[in-house]
């Protein structure tokens, strides 16, 4: 109990008197006032906290938030006022029924044999479901009870009883309490709960921390009840069960969860960030002082540079001696971690905020359990909490994502339909308390939870008509960082090519091997190739094998090649089909365009159909003759081998740009055609 307790005497001794002391504590009761619901958008991170720590959820979103209203009231005063403090004590009792009721609706979500997204997905579902719950536990079980409440009243007080005064023997010690008159007792006694409740969060958490573990054994025996219960179960069942409900899609902030899957943005500037950390190729050139990563993708340009962030009351010279040093060691010390902890943000921001300007807050253990951590197990086998290490690391990664400073020189996006040249530059995410201030991600501010909003470059994607978020499987978040590295590359690179390729319904575009190594940031292994070959299959099995992808092929691929000299290079251009997991292309499909019919290339339709049959007859003859792939043919003519493949089976006619391609790349092989 007592720091400098040694000996069991002097423990039985203060056990005697914490007990002698409480019976000289008035008796009293303990208002708490809190009419604010529980917010909507909270319950799908409820639900993934859940699912990941594999327990009941914790009732207490905002565990020592002091904002909430106590009054201390004695029992000469509620008698006076029954009926008033009745029904506040009534409205407690409520709300956490209500919290009781969502988190064991998830745990029955979660262990059902039907899928979780009919209530996750639509909010009517959730409500009803909730409402049926808390009838369930108010009318079926222990909890409609009085004494069940009469009993939890009286250990809430003796608790109360047992933390003040120990907190006043370490004060004043034995001899000075004991000294004290029953009234002296009492207006101390009172005095430090007053305090403590009105601004002591620590205190608060403490509390906090034994009202919860004592409602969760109400809990898993209301889980018990309910199971047990064939109506019970069956009322919660039907509400389960239902089919989602259609609609429109709309235009707010939140996407549509989906379980497994994150939401995350899939634009060029998203993809530079997780890019520059796989890669690390920061350099400090002769006109700057900060690790900087230039790109050029498409129509976009730009760098990222790594500047720490400093407060603006700090000495920016002082600190500044410092910051090189600072940026230098966030550069080396970057890994794969860091990344999975930036899409966490992204994801949460995503499901979480209304409005581009919301600040929201999580908790640390939320990053924690979305990578698949497990809090270790105390001494009695319950879960206790995540190793020192593994938040260490995850304030790590918030401060490199605090570090990053993205600017877009040149890039275009789309208001009103039609496209306009953009420059924008500021950081990833910004770290802002409720306050609006922002504060240096650190072990003291972040010890907790923390608070964070989008800055001005991710900002200008999300309002923009062209917005694109994309379904990321969470086990990219799961895989060991060390062990499958490749593994969590490829489901990013293959969550963003998905997204792409949904517009136009066609996910069998081909990918070559160099390319799904390089955007990976891995190469070839010179001295051993067949290691690195090895290891990209099964990278792929895994990926099948955790039915993230569905399938995956070589294209043209001709394995006697591989027993020749110098096969790796071939190997490396060999092309490759990826066929993603049927829950993607079910979620893609409302957003596939509605194909226009191919537009004609001649006046008439027969001259159409001719020209279409001899340039099909020549392409075959062509590479035929010449042994040439249509991955060859369509690096010269640039268009991708599938389009091209269907140009040649005659499922498309291809527009009269690239006829005119391929009949000038026809003419360089046989003028006598």
């Amino acid at each position: 109990m007592f720091n400098y307790i040694t000996n069991e005497s002097t423990q039985v001794y203060l056990e005697r008197t914490m007990e002698e002391e409480k019976h000289r504590i008035k008796n009293f009761y303990v208002l708490s006032v809190n009419d604010a619901p529980i917010e909507k958008m909270n319950y799908s991170l409820f639900f993934d906290r859940h699912i990941e720590e594999g327990s009941i959820v914790d009732l207490e979103q905002d565990e020592g938030n002091t904002n909430t209203p106590s009054y201390i009231i004695d029992e000469e005063e509620y008698a006076r006022n029954k009926e008033l403090y009745y029904k506040i004590r009534l409205q407690l009792r409520k709300r956490i029924i209500e919290k009781m009721a969502i988190s064991i609706n998830f745990y029955i979500v979660a262990h059902s044999t039907q899928g979780s997204n009919a209530i996750l997905n639509n909010d009517q579902l959730l409500e009803n479901s909730i409402e049926e719950t808390k009838a369930i536990i108010q009318n079926e079980t222990f909890i409609g009870k009085e004494d069940t409440w009469d009993n939890f009243y009286i250990w809430l007080q003796n608790q109360l009883k047992i933390f003040i005064l120990e907190e006043m023997i370490l004060l004043d010690g034995i001899r000075g309490i004991k000294e004290l008159t029953i009234e002296e007792l009492n207006v101390k006694f009172f005095e430090l709960l007053r305090f403590n409740l009105a601004t002591n969060k620590s205190f608060i958490r403490k509390f906090s921390h034994n009202v919860d573990h004592y409602l969760k054994e109400w809990q898993r025996r209301l889980i018990n009840e309910i199971n047990n219960n064939v109506s019970a179960s069956l009322q919660l069942g039907s509400v389960i069960e239902q089919p989602e409900n259609g609609g429109a899609g709309s235009d707010a902030l939140q996407p549509k969860y989906m379980s497994n899957y994150a939401n995350v943005l899939n634009n060029v500037a998203y993809h530079v960030v997780r890019e520059s950390i796989y890669k690390k190729k920061f350099v400090i050139g002769d006109e700057g002082i900060w690790p900087k990563y230039i790109f050029e993708k498409g129509n976009t340009s730009g760098n990222l540079q790594i500047i720490p962030f400093i407060k603006e009351n700090r000495n920016f010279n002082s600190a500044y001696e410092n910051m090189q040093q600072i940026a230098s060691n966030l550069v080396r010390q970057m890994s794969i971690i860091d990344v999975d902890v930036l899409d966490i943000l992204c994801h949460l921001y995503l499901q979480l905020a209304k409005n581009l300007d919301d600040i929201v807050e999580i908790e640390l253990r939320d990053i924690l359990t979305m990578r698949g951590l497990r809090p270790k197990l105390n001494g009695d086998g319950r879960r206790g909490g995540f190793e020192t290490k593994q938040r260490e690391q995850v304030i790590h990664s918030l401060k490199v994502i605090q570090s990053l400073w993205l600017t877009i020189d040149k890039t275009v996006m789309y208001k009103n339909n039609k496209p306009i040249q953009v420059e924008v530059q500021g950081r990833t995410f910004l770290f802002k308390n409720a306050n609006g201030e922002e504060y240096e991600v650190n072990e003291e501010t972040c010890g907790k939870s923390i608070t964070f909003t989008v800055d001005k470059v991710f900002a200008k994607y999300l309002v923009s008509s062209k917005r694109q978020m994309a379904l990321l499987p969470l086990k990219a978040m799961h895989y060991h960082p060390a062990r499958f590295n490749l593994e969590k590359k490829l489901c990013r690179y293959l969550s963003w090519r998905w997204r792409t390729q949904a517009y136009k319904g066609d996910y069998q575009q081909l990918n070559k091997v160099n390319t799904l190594l390089e955007v990976c940031g891995h190469g070839l292994n010179n001295r051993l190739p067949i290691r690195t070959r090895e290891r990209f299959e099964k990278a792929l099995d895994k990926l099948v094998e955790d039915k993230i992808i569905a399938d995956w092929y070589y294209i043209n691929w001709d394995e006697n090649r591989a027993e020749g000299k110098g096969w790796a290079k071939y190997w490396l251009n060999t092309s490759i089909v990826i066929d993603p997991s049927p829950e993607i292309k079910e979620h893609y499909r409302s957003i596939e365009r509605v194909k226009k019919p191919a537009k004609s290339v001649a006046t008439s339709k027969d001259m159409q159909s001719s020209l279409q049959t001899e340039l099909i007859q020549r392409m075959n003859r062509v590479r035929r003759n010449h042994n040439l792939t249509l991955t060859n043919i369509a690096e010269e003519i640039e268009v991708s081998a599938s389009y091209l493949n269907k140009i040649e089976r005659g499922l498309v006619v291809g527009s009269s740009k690239i006829q005119k391609k391929i009949w000038e790349w026809l003419e360089r092989f046989d003028q006598s055609f």
